[in-house]
């Protein structure tokens, strides 16, 4: 058996058990930071544009880069979430270690293999697309887009983790979605290329709040109502109502047949404990 097929076997193991000590439905999305923390460890976002990510032990404390795409950001802390529990010492990853496959590094390859089974298992992945009435081997780019965003995930991170481990979609569908950027997608829906990223909203969106940071936009069902001030409808698509977040804070998106969601919105590189990422900007009204 090789290295890599046991250190998968193992980052399986860690992150069932992990999600079982923290009550976590083995079929259920979740936001990292809100598990992390739970788990009482301190996530901190820092500013450093070189940054990759650390988990210091000393401290029990993970650090994410502030200025990284969300989804990237959401892997991250997974990563480093692997150190700690594999028990670690104290780790300082660069951007480049963050985005290669680390098979010269038994530690990072197991905590980076643990960040896709934690966020992503085949349960939790299963059950979101059959939610939905979705085939991942038939989805469209915009569908696995959906997917990805509420998983917490990258659209090319999760065609990967689809492709190899989980193999629910064959090399050549995985292929013909990675020829699709997540720019297009965003430009396609909101027909605006200068908004970084999109969460696309259904009613089977359930589990965890919907998380923005001020200027994302969100595609909510055609029939919602937001109660609250963070985020403002800008306009209409077929799919729903587009909106845009402007302030940070939380609002509550509902529709008439008793679905509803809370929307959570951050300041735009946000630096600070991740506990304090949605709180209301005092100078707005």
């Amino acid at each position: 058996m090789n290295a890599r097929l046991v250190n998968a076997r193992k980052a399986l193991r860690g992150a069932i058990e992990l999600r079982r000590h923290a009550k976590i439905p083995k079929t259920t999305p979740i936001c990292i930071y809100d598990v992390i923390e739970n788990l009482g460890i301190d996530v901190r976002f820092v500013g450093e544009k070189s940054f990759g990510g650390m988990y210091s032990k000393s401290t029990n404390t993970i650090l994410v880069p502030a200025l990284r795409p969300i989804g990237r950001q959401a892997f991250t802390c997974a990563h480093e979430l692997g150190h700690w529990y594999f028990g670690h010492g104290t780790r300082l990853d660069d951007l480049k270690t963050m985005e290669a496959k680390c098979d010269c590094d038994p530690e990072e390859q197991i905590a980076n293999l643990f960040a896709g089974y934690f966020l992503a298992p085949s349960w939790t992945v299963e059950k979101t697309f059959s939610d939905r009435n979705w085939t991942p081997e038939r989805c469209s780019a915009i569908e696995i887009y959906t997917v990805a965003v509420q998983l917490g995930m990258g659209y090319t991170s999760l065609i990967q983790h689809l492709r190899s481990p989980l193999e629910l979609i064959s090399t050549k569908c995985a292929n013909e979605l990675s020829k699709i950027t997540p720019k297009e997608i965003r430009s396609q829906i909101l027909n605006n290329s200068s908004i970084e990223y999109l969460v696309i909203v259904d009613k089977s969106w359930k589990g965890i709040p919907i998380d923005l940071r001020v200027g994302d936009a969100v595609l909510l069902p055609a029939d919602a109502t937001i109660e609250g001030n963070t985020i403002t409808i800008t306009n209409k698509h077929n799919r729903g109502l587009i909106a845009n977040a402007h302030c940070p804070g939380i609002s509550r998106v509902a529709t008439p047949d008793s679905w509803a969601s809370f929307i959570r919105v951050s300041k735009k590189g946000f630096v600070g404990r991740s506990i304090y990422r949605h709180l209301e900007d005092p100078d707005v009204d």
